[in-house]
């Protein structure tokens, strides 16, 4: 009885965890239609379109709005500035709702978004105390030390900065974007180009 109490238990907090990523995105996308419903109606109302095309119009407003707002935010996520505010927002996002970067970069690669290349760096192998952790060098230091990033698995934006002796070090031959792919497998054939 308790095992099949625990197996219960264990379904029900492992599907909440994997729904709970949905269900905020569109309880925040069901109160930002709300509101945009509430501007359209009123725009309608201003226009007289509430006339002609009745209680619909109010959402052909809303949309018609959410289209200009979305061109104007394209133009303006251009200016640096902007750029920087709406990464930080992202951050933001990505550390209060859980898997959100997972779902924004899933998104934009459904519609086709070409974000511009990032820099890549050498990947390596870092040893933190007696374990060996994937990561990229940042930075060579003329003592022989190097800074590298090692990001978490699956979600490769965030993790720790270490600055590494040479006898902590040991070089992949792939580069950081390929170390990403690997790791958001949970680093599948991560080793099988190990540099010599």
């Amino acid at each position: 009885m308790r095992a099949a109490f625990a197996r219960v238990r264990s379904h029900v907090v492992t599907g909440f965890i994997f729904i709970m990523p949905v269900l905020i995105i569109l309880a925040v996308i069901a109160r930002f239609w709300n509101h945009m419903l509430a501007i359209g109606g009123k725009c309608s109302k201003l226009l007289r379109l509430h006339t002609v095309i009745g209680p619909s119009g109010d959402a052909v407003m809303a949309i018609v709005l959410f289209l200009l707002v979305c061109i104007a935010a394209g133009y303006l996520v251009r200016i640096s500035f902007l750029k920087r505010m709406s990464d930080r927002i992202d951050q933001r996002l990505n550390d209060l709702i859980p898997g959100y970067g997972q779902i924004r970069a899933d998104t934009k690669k459904k519609i086709g978004v070409v974000e511009e290349r990032e820099a890549t760096f050498p990947a390596c192998l870092v040893k933190v105390q007696e374990l060996w952790q994937p990561g990229y060098v940042i930075e060579e230091h003329p003592d022989g030390t190097r800074t590298v990033f090692v990001p978490h698995a699956p979600f490769v934006a965030s993790g720790q900065v270490y600055v590494v002796h040479p006898r902590q070090f040991e070089a992949l031959a792939i580069d950081s974007a390929e170390l990403k792919t690997h790791l958001r497998q949970l680093g599948k054939g991560m080793l099988t180009r190990r540099s010599l």
